[in-house]
């Protein structure tokens, strides 16, 4: 047999060393010793892999990267407020800006019967536009008794949003307060506070409340022992916040209600 069968794995592995790098190698099959030529000695099989090492260390730091761009300022830098139409204009520094607008208030009536609140819409703009055309929704005027007081107008900041004005007493049913109007276009929009509806006549009867906007609430009636006064204004563009409706006159008189107050647009501008 030759010694490539040795080395093909049919020998037990028995080795007897006789000096001067001479071997004899023990075959189990045939129980013989055969001398293992001078090529073969000490040259085995090849071994079982070693595991593999450990993971080198991490490497330095890399440099710092460049500088990002300055974010823009948490704060306003100026607030403008239109009460009145008009045209916005972009400042030179101006990156973007926060809108809010409210509708006109409703007008009231008699007995109680009180304008709705106008309806509000919120939105921010980035890189808004050079100018941009304002509206301000007018206030609704009151009625006497159960009349159809006038609906507040719709404000708007050019076509990117807009609020309904509230709803006069009487308008959505007879001998009711107002529906408030309504906010589109905005990220956030609202609708406006509804007015109270009717009330019976009584000595000392009670005085209507015009809905409240975003802003706030209506201004109040004063009863008077020899006559009516409504707000603080005689009832054109009547006290309170911006968009609020109309207060309804007191209950055992004929004297007309409030007009509600006219809208708002605020513009918050930013770096």
């Amino acid at each position: 047999m030759g010694w490539a069968s040795y080395r093909s794995g049919i020998y037990n592995g028995k080795i007897k060393n006789l000096g001067n790098g001479r071997q004899w190698v023990y075959h189990s099959n045939k129980d013989v010793w055969k001398l293992a030529p001078s090529s073969a000695v000490n040259s085995g099989l090849q071994g079982v892999a070693g595991a593999a090492g450990s993971n080198g260390s991490n490497g330095s730091t890399g440099a710092t990267g460049a500088a990002g761009p300055a974010g823009s300022s948490a704060a306003a830098k100026n607030i403008t407020v239109f009460r009145s139409s008009g045209t916005w204009s972009k400042p030179a520094w101006c990156n973007r800006i926060r809108v809010q607008v409210v509708g006109g208030g409703g007008g009231a009536a008699g007995y109680c019967e009180s304008g709705g609140a106008g309806g509000y819409a919120e939105e921010i703009l980035i890189s808004p536009p050079s100018s941009v055309s304002v509206t301000i929704g007018a206030y609704g005027a009151g009625r006497g008794y159960y009349g159809a007081a006038a609906n507040g107008g719709t404000t708007s900041f050019g076509s990117y949003l807009s609020a309904t004005g509230g709803y006069g007493a009487n308008r959505n049913y007879s001998h009711t307060g107002g529906r408030g109007g309504h906010g589109s276009g905005g990220m956030v929009n609202f609708n406006g506070g509804s007015g109270t509806g009717h009330t019976n006549s009584a000595a000392s009867g009670a005085i209507g409340r015009g809905g409240s906007s975003y802003f706030g609430g209506t201004d109040g009636s004063n009863r008077q022992h020899s006559g009516h006064s409504v707000g603080g204004s005689g009832g054109a563009d009547g006290g309170g916040a911006p968009g609020s409706g109309g207060p309804g006159s007191r209950t055992d008189t004929g004297w007309s209600g409030a007009s509600g107050k006219k809208g708002a647009v605020i513009v918050y501008e930013y770096e």
